[in-house]
C-alpha cells in the first residue's frame, strides 16, 4: 500500500512480525541486525531452510511492492523454501497473529522510529521525504497510527495484500 492508505500501519506491522521491525527511514530502513524472534525467522532460520530473511515495506506515495528474501541454506531445495515460506504466509492470513507477536513487533517499530531520529541529518531526511510522499503531519502521527493497529488489522491486510494470486516468486540460482 502507498504510505498515505490505512492499510500501511498494519501492513508496516505484519512486516515487523513477519521478518522483524525496520522503521520508516529510508536511509536506516535496511540496517541493523535481523531480529530472531519474527515469524518467518523461527520458521526458516531456526530450522535451517535459510540463511538469512528480509523484508521491506518503503512509504511512497503510490502503491508499490512488499518484498521478502531469502538465502536457501546448503542443500536446501528452492523450492522446499518457497514452500515454507508460502506456508507461513498462508498461516497469518488464516490464523492471525498472537497478541505477543503485536505486541513485540509495535514495541520493536516504537523503537525503530526513536532510532530513525538519532541525527539532524536522519530527520531533515524524513521531514522532507514525508512532505512530498503523505504530507507534513505524517510523521508526527506515525507512531500514534501504529499503536492502534490491532491484530484483526493485521490479518486482513494479510489476505488482502498477500494473497497467492498477488505474489510473484523469483529464484536466483548462481552459476557454479
Amino acid at each position: 500500500p502507498a504510505a498515505a492508505e490505512a492499510d500501511f500501519f498494519p501492513m508496516l506491522v505484519l512486516d515487523a512480525v513477519l521478518t522483524g521491525a525496520k522503521g520508516v527511514n529510508l536511509w536506516a530502513a535496511f540496517r541493523g541486525a535481523p531480529q530472531r524472534k519474527a515469524r518467518l525467522y523461527t520458521r526458516l532460520v531456526d530450522e535451517g531452510l535459510a540463511t538469512q530473511v528480509s523484508g521491506a515495506l518503503l512509504p511512497t506515495i503510490d502503491p508499490f511492492l512488499y518484498t521478502l528474501s531469502f538465502t536457501a541454506a546448503d542443500r536446501v531445495a528452492l523450492q522446499t523454501l518457497e514452500q515454507a515460506v508460502d506456508a507461513e504466509i498462508d498461516r497469518v492470513r488464516t490464523v492471525g497473529i498472537s497478541g505477543e507477536e503485536l505486541s513485540r513487533a509495535k514495541r520493536q517499530l516504537r523503537a525503530r522510529l526513536i532510532f530513525d531520529n538519532d541525527s539532524v541529518t536522519n530527520i531533515a531526511h524524513q521531514l522532507g521525504y514525508f512532505e512530498t510522499v503523505a504530507g507534513a503531519d505524517y510523521l508526527v502521527n506515525l507512531p500514534g497510527r501504529v499503536a492502534r493497529v490491532t491484530a484483526d488489522e493485521v490479518s486482513a491486510v494479510a489476505r488482502r495484500r498477500l494473497a497467492p494470486s498477488s505474489r510473484t516468486t523469483g529464484w536466483f540460482r548462481p552459476n557454479g
